[in-house]
């Protein structure tokens, strides 16, 4: 499985600090203890001086500062604008089953698959090290993928992206389809994002009477 490189979408959650060369004011306020920084509502709009409600969720940071600088060349001459995310909020990715401390873990960096299983605490004794499953997208089998821990395997070494749900099983499966009647079920009766230590506990639970 080929991953492509992090690249962050801001969303609800976030918050962002805007910068208006020369005009302050245009900009981000201050926000907590004099922080500047502008969040990104629950609807995924950005609200900033003099413009519009504009819309940001699923924006690269680069794509925030093109919309800004494009909607301020209404009023202002070759606007300079600057955005960066100073609260990440939005980008989540869940780690499930057989680990030290499962739950749900806030991206604020690019981390791999690796790092965000250290993040989780690490295996437990019952864990499946060879058959790590990813879930990447809807719940379904072809958004199903294993990887290797134990070998090394390159595809532990690649860039976690948000929502993505990772899950250590304790069970040895024959394929990824196996995987896939195995896991794929048990998820549909889960309401993911799982956000919620009940809900993380419920999923473990599920998980280990399959």
């Amino acid at each position: 499985m080929e991953v492509p490189a992090f690249e962050y979408r801001v969303g609800p959650g976030d918050v962002l600090r805007v910068n208006v060369f020369r005009h302050p004011e245009l900009g981000s306020q201050p926000y907590r203890t004099g922080m500047p920084g502008t969040p990104v509502d629950g609807s995924g709009f950005l609200s900033l001086p003099l413009l519009d409600p504009l819309e940001v969720s699923g924006r690269t940071v680069f794509e925030v500062r093109d919309a800004i600088t494009s909607a301020l060349g209404e009023y202002l001459k070759r606007p300079r604008v600057d955005v960066s995310v100073v609260e990440f909020g939005a980008s989540r990715v869940y780690v499930l089953g057989e680990v030290l401390t499962p739950g749900m873990f806030v991206l604020d960096r690019p981390v791999t698959l690796i790092q965000v299983l250290a993040m989780a605490g690490g295996f437990n004794s019952d864990a499946n090290r060879r058959q790590v499953a990813l879930l990447r997208g809807g719940i379904s089998e072809e958004n199903l993928f294993l990887f290797d821990v134990e070998d090394l395997d390159p595809v532990a070494g690649s860039w976690v992206r948000p929502n993505d749900v990772i899950f250590v099983s304790r069970t040895e499966w024959a394929s990824l389809g196996a995987a896939a009647r195995n896991l794929v079920p048990v998820l549909q009766l889960v309401s993911l994002p799982v956000g919620t230590a009940r809900d993380v506990a419920l999923f473990q639970d599920l998980l280990r009477r399959d």
